[in-house]
């Protein structure tokens, strides 16, 4: 199949003085105002369909060059746009659909990855400020049970208070930073994937459908490398008190436990960024030639 044409010129290509405002779609040239009107008066071109605007790119064609016929199909199994002659000639056997419908599928698989990833993040996001609020009442609930059994002690074991609630200070230092490094990774994924809606959106603006398929391609790629990131299980800590004679200083206090700050692991080794490949929702014909 020929690749579609592209033009840098912005100049008449047929008297080569005139601003080439106007683009013939089947002779795949420019025209200013007066080789246009020249060029619908003859017989061979009077049908010829115009691009028009100052801003006109014909970058990429909606026909094919090598057979000059209109782009009806696209090819699954190539990736590519084609013709009803290369459909015949280059793609027999191939899984075929109508290029608009292509396109609608893409669209809207395209559009509900976004929308699931995005309510997906925001969820979880949900799910870790709760558990980030539950775990850090905890710690404040075990420091002042701490501080009540230290009052109640006095003097003779302040120092020991001091040192249990700087363990927890200590371990709940580290398991902040996690947690934080975890918020980091969710609203990263939000922004990138929030991102991409907004490119979706843009895609409303063009018309081009070849240009429109390539651009829902190159998003749903990028949407489908975006990670989700998985809730770590959430730290917690707890104080157990013990009742024991004054003279077994280290016997009158409970013992701190704290939980683990990893995360839910859905699949064994995950890895970040790893593509999931899944099959597109078209719409099939198979080619009436090939049965």
């Amino acid at each position: 199949m020929a690749q579609a044409a592209s033009k840098t010129s912005k100049t008449c290509e047929i008297c080569v003085s005139g601003p080439g405002r106007n683009y013939c779609e089947q002779c795949d040239q420019l025209f200013c105002d007066g080789c246009k009107i020249s060029h619908l008066r003859a017989k061979i071109s009077k049908n010829h369909s115009f691009l028009s605007g100052p801003n006109i790119n014909p970058e990429v064609k909606q026909y094919c060059k090598e057979h000059d016929e209109n782009f009806i199909y696209y090819c699954m199994e190539c990736g590519t746009p084609v013709c009803k002659i290369c459909a015949i000639k280059n793609h027999r056997r191939h899984d075929l659909s109508e290029i608009k419908e292509s396109v609608e599928g893409i669209k809207a698989e395209v559009k509900n990855d976004i929308e699931t990833k995005i309510r997906k993040l925001q969820s979880n996001g949900a799910e870790f400020d709760q558990g980030t609020h539950t775990y850090k009442a905890d710690v404040k609930e075990v420091i002042q049970a701490i501080r009540e059994e230290g009052k109640r002690l006095k003097e003779m074991i302040d120092q020991k208070v001091e040192d249990l609630i700087n363990t927890v200070k200590e371990k709940d230092t580290r398991n902040v930073q996690t947690l934080q490094s975890v918020g980091n990774e969710l609203k990263t994924a939000l922004d990138q994937a929030k991102e991409q809606q907004k490119f979706y959106q843009d895609t409303k603006g063009i018309k081009d459908t070849t240009k429109l398929l390539q651009k829902l391609t190159q998003i749903k790629s990028q949407i489908d490398q975006i990670e989700v990131i998985q809730i770590p299980i959430m730290p917690s800590v707890k104080y157990d008190k013990k009742t024991v004679a004054e003279s077994e200083i280290e016997k009158l206090f409970g013992e701190l436990t704290f939980g683990e700050t990893v995360k839910k692991e859905e699949n064994p080794k995950p890895q970040k960024y790893v593509r999931v490949t899944r099959t597109a929702k078209q719409y099939i014909y198979r080619c009436f030639y090939c049965k």
